[in-house]
């Protein structure tokens, strides 16, 4: 008799015994009876005969492992590193559909014959050139492709590509937002056949994400392009992974498990002695510190294709009442009447921030988060951007009776309905979460971009992302305090990144221009931005980072303790410090910024580390997955 524990995309940290009369390979399906129903799950490893009775497998699945042994050590790993139970990371690794199929998957390879010469031929810069030419594919290597905007990074990571694929190798591309895949899909559409792409994000359907994994998988596909989740793919003949816009937060998963696919991804490329490409024009200042000290090689590319110069960019003060200056409002019509598309970023979604009691004070909160909620025009009703509960909106106060309501702040939807106004004649468009839920609705936009059919396009900070529209000749940036505001110590870092992330949207054909409003336009950081400047501004920010102990000269682990009862939450808390006080750098314990948050109250500490694997060692073994309390390891977020 043989017994195997078997792992279920469950919130557990172990597999269930099993037992079996004949021999089943680890990584293979299998149907059990989980209580009381039949379930499938996954063989996780062999294990010896229990003290207590245990049940038959009813019918192995699968003749070979659906999971590789190099994805259960990555899975293992991960689990531990990250504090999160494996069962969550199974969940995370494998196509939903997976387990609901009760017969065999047939995974023997149907390799295809794959167009893998491109369709369109690119004249390369010597920069381009050169950047290729330092990539060894043959070997593991972390690669920060660091150039301007319009630079041409793309076309140096589609050539390492095609080259991989003429080796008879896969390559895995990582893209940091779901909105952004079909202009992804169209950019490689151009260069291979759309036969050898398989596409990974959460908005396919289960049949979909499963029939694209399964391709991937079986070779029939060659290269995958996905959000964060396509890290888990198989990596079996896989031979380059490219991390695109590697400073975006979205690969970092904020609920648990808690990871972060830029890491996993080159942990997995080490394990398989495979490059990594990670590729910005505002690299995280981790990974920049990283190349700068040889840890990773750094491929500079300094000038944009063709020429152009990047866009000059000039602050205009703007009054704290006024959305758009004079002189914006003047540029905007230039651009208008040059026939230009013009950008305009609005930090904010929505129509305005927040709703006011004029006689009172009061401000209307969301009941389960404590958070302000905004107002909506469009469905007259009241959000939560954090929980996403909708409110329909008051006619009086509730504290005082009074009717005098007042909506504060700017939204995106307020700068439409204010750009409308202002420019009647003009195509506008609003680029913001709420417009692209719908299906398609992203790819509709971005082909109006490039067909001429938006005059103006107001967005968030889904404008950042890589699009290259060679009609933008104009970009406005509106309330750039509010980007600084953040209560992290990376605010200057995710201010400045988007920023000039979002002037390198304008003047792809020619010289373009970017105005950033501002109510002091005078700043230490003025100076980087109108000069393009990220060295500039690393330099200054790696020494803050050193004086203050942040990363990257240390690491940070947050715990978070959750509870409906706020005495609770305190509670479990201070028991965690206790442990921790004599042992680590502690910052805190405190409330969370958001201290109420889907109806849970929230405390978190820091620990602050230069160990690790052993500082996490010792919360595994003296703290460990308890109720109410969650780790995060190397945050993004301290919300």
């Amino acid at each position: 008799m043989f017994y195997y524990k078997v792992l279920f995309p469950l919130a557990i940290d172990y597999g269930f015994v099993y037992q079996s009369e004949i021999d089943v390979k680890v990584g293979c399906r299998v149907l059990v009876d989980f209580k009381g129903s039949e379930r499938v799950g996954v063989i996780w490893s062999k294990t010896q005969k229990p003290a207590y009775t245990t049940k038959p497998i009813l019918r192995v699945l699968d003749e070979d492992s659906i999971v590789s042994d190099e994805l259960i050590g990555c899975l293992k790993f991960f689990s531990f590193y990250y504090m999160a139970k494996i069962g969550l990371f199974l969940k995370s690794a494998l196509p939903r559909k997976i387990f609901e199929i009760k017969d065999e998957i047939d995974l023997s390879e149907a390799k295809a014959n794959l167009e893998v010469f491109p369709k369109k031929f690119f004249k390369l810069t010597e920069e381009q050139r050169k950047a290729i030419d330092d990539v060894d594919l043959s070997r593991f290597g972390v690669y920060l492709l660091f150039g301007v905007t319009g630079s041409g990074k793309t076309e140096v990571y589609l050539k390492l590509i095609e080259e991989t694929v003429k080796l008879k190798k896969k390559a895995v591309v990582l893209v940091p937002e779901i909105a952004l895949t079909p202009q992804y899909i169209s950019v490689f559409s151009n260069r291979f056949s759309k036969e050898s792409i398989s596409i990974m994000h959460s908005r396919l359907t289960k049949k979909e994400k499963f029939e694209n994994w399964l391709k991937f998988k079986r070779s029939e596909t060659s290269i995958l392009i996905g959000t964060r989740s396509a890290v888990f793919a198989s990596f079996e003949e896989v031979g380059l992974i490219v991390i695109d816009e590697e400073n975006d937060e979205s690969y970092k998963q904020e609920n648990q498990p808690a990871y972060n696919a830029k890491d996993i991804a080159i942990y997995r490329a080490k394990k398989k002695n495979i490059p990594v490409i990670l590729s910005s024009a505002t690299p995280t200042i981790e990974s920049l510190y990283k190349a700068k000290k040889g840890k990773f090689k750094m491929i500079k590319l300094t000038k944009r294709v063709g020429g152009i110069e990047l866009p000059e960019i000039k602050f205009v003060k703007v009054e704290s009442d006024e959305l758009l200056s004079k002189e914006s409002t003047e540029s905007i019509k230039s651009s208008l009447d040059r026939s230009e598309t013009v950008a305009v970023l609005v930090n904010r979604r929505g129509y305005s921030r927040y709703l006011v009691c004029e006689k009172c004070g009061y401000v209307f909160k969301c009941p389960n988060c404590s958070v302000s909620l905004v107002y909506h025009k469009e469905s007259n009703s009241l959000k939560c951007h954090w929980c996403d509960s909708v409110f329909e909106v008051p006619k009086v106060c509730p504290k005082c009776g009074s009717l005098d309501l007042k909506e504060k702040g700017v939204g995106s939807q307020k700068f439409e309905e204010e750009v409308r106004g202002i420019f009647k004649d003009a195509k506008v468009q609003r680029f913001d979460r709420d417009v692209t839920l719908k299906k398609d609705s992203f790819k509709k936009i971005i082909n109006d971009l490039h067909n001429g059919d938006i005059d103006i396009l107001v967005g968030t900070q889904m404008l950042s992302k890589g699009h290259d529209v060679s009609r933008i000749g104009l970009v406005v940036i509106t309330d750039f305090e509010s980007l600084f505001s953040i209560p992290d110590f990376r605010a200057f870092e995710k201010g400045l990144s988007l920023i000039i992330q979002t002037a390198g949207r304008s003047g792809r054909k020619s010289k373009g221009s970017v105005i950033v409003q501002s109510l002091t336009p005078e700043t230490h950081l003025s100076e980087f931005i109108v000069n393009h400047d990220y060295c500039g501004f690393y330099e200054e920010e790696i020494v803050s980072r050193k004086i203050f102990n942040y990363p990257p000269f240390c690491r940070l682990i947050r715990i978070v303790s959750s509870s409906t009862k706020s005495e609770k939450s305190l509670k479990l808390i201070e028991d965690v410090y206790g442990v921790l006080k004599d042992e680590f750098v502690v910052v805190g314990p405190s409330k969370c910024p958001i201290f109420k948050l889907r109806n849970k109250f929230r405390y978190h500490l820091i620990i602050k580390t230069t160990a690790i694997l052993k500082t996490i060692d010792f919360l595994n073994k003296k703290i460990g997955m308890r109720n109410g309390i969650y780790f995060d390891v190397d945050p993004i977020n301290f919300f």
